[in-house]
């Protein structure tokens, strides 16, 4: 990224941590993203920060707490230090952290609350506080970021406020909103992948029981709110309120993980979210794992597992009261 860009995220990274929204410089054009930002600001009733005049002391205490947005996808990161608050720069569907402390991977069904909003000539940044403490691996804390997401400058110049919400509904949404509808996206089938080629058979708007009869059962099904997520050798489909809006192909091959206990019958907690009862198979990306099993009157049963591409992981967890 150009430094020019760099000196921007500075700028809003600062303006995020004071939990303050700016307004745009003058002209017409500006009046336009005063007119945006102003519809986003009522759109997220953006949180109030700081104990004092300003909002900006008290450190992350709430003067005045606004409505909440819900996490849709993977690769955002947060810190835990305000200061070093994890810049997430999103262009082209593409996600990366260029400054700040990674301390956490923000999961699916994250909460947020919006602590400031900034509309600029190709810019829109938000300024996210966590809910809830996030645990990491040297501690539990609420978690900072900013999402910056790099639109064109004719939409922003315009006040198109669809155009942004397309994009923004995409990776965060307001709790209780629905997402603003996206085509599905074509998955290329590769030699070998018969899974994929049946996959551009797929159209937006087709129900779970219509992707069921084209592709079969999934491997994995998760849901949070109005949206499902459907999980299949190599790429991963989306539903919003029943209807199909996406199609990804997943950056990695998935690892069998199978889980069994006794007794039989527990529940199966991945990073602090249940996701089935034993016995189970879970398959997933490469990576680490916190795993737990759990029934009640019997101790709990946890480990971190660390997960590598290619392998195959059996957990056998013997509960004991």
């Amino acid at each position: 990224m150009v430094p020019s860009v760099r000196m921007r995220i500075r700028k809003l990274m600062f303006l995020a941590l004071m939990g303050i929204a700016t307004t745009p410089s003058f002209g017409q054009d500006a009046d336009r993203r005063t007119d945006l930002q102003e519809s986003l600001e009522a759109r997220y009733r953006v949180t109030v920060l700081g104990g004092r005049a300003m909002g900006i002391g008290g450190e992350n205490s709430i003067r005045r707490a606004g409505g909440l947005v819900v996490v849709l996808r993977e690769g955002l990161y947060g810190s835990f230090d305000r200061k070093r608050l994890a810049t997430n720069a999103v262009q082209d569907s593409k996600v990366s952290v260029i400054s700040g402390d990674k301390d956490v991977e923000i999961a699916r069904g994250e909460k947020f609350y919006v602590t400031a909003v900034y509309v600029g000539s190709d810019v829109v940044t938000l300024g996210l506080l966590s809910t809830r403490n996030i645990a990491g691996k040297s501690k539990s804390a609420q978690v900072w970021c900013t999402m910056n997401f790099f639109l064109p400058g004719e939409a922003l110049s315009q006040g198109d406020v669809g155009k942004v919400d397309a994009v923004v509904d995409q990776w965060i949404l307001p709790e209780g909103a629905n997402a603003s509808p996206a085509p599905a996206k074509a998955v290329v089938a590769a030699p070998g992948e018969a899974i994929h080629a049946k996959a551009a058979e797929l159209m937006a708007g087709m129900t779970r029981e219509q992707v069921v009869t084209a592709l079969g059962d999934p491997l994995q099904e998760a849901s949070f709110g109005e949206q499902r997520w459907m999980t299949y050798a190599g790429m991963t489909v989306t539903l919003q309120q029943g209807k199909l809006t996406s199609v990804e192909r997943n950056a990695q091959a998935l690892v069998p993980v199978k889980i069994t206990s006794d007794p039989t019958g527990a529940d199966v907690f991945l990073d602090g979210t249940f996701v089935s009862s034993t016995p189970a198979v879970l398959r997933l990306p490469g990576g680490s794992y916190k795993v737990a099993v759990k029934m009640a009157g019997y101790a709990d049963w946890e480990r971190e597992v660390k997960i590598l591409p290619g392998a195959e992981v059996s957990l056998d967890a013997r509960l004991s009261k």
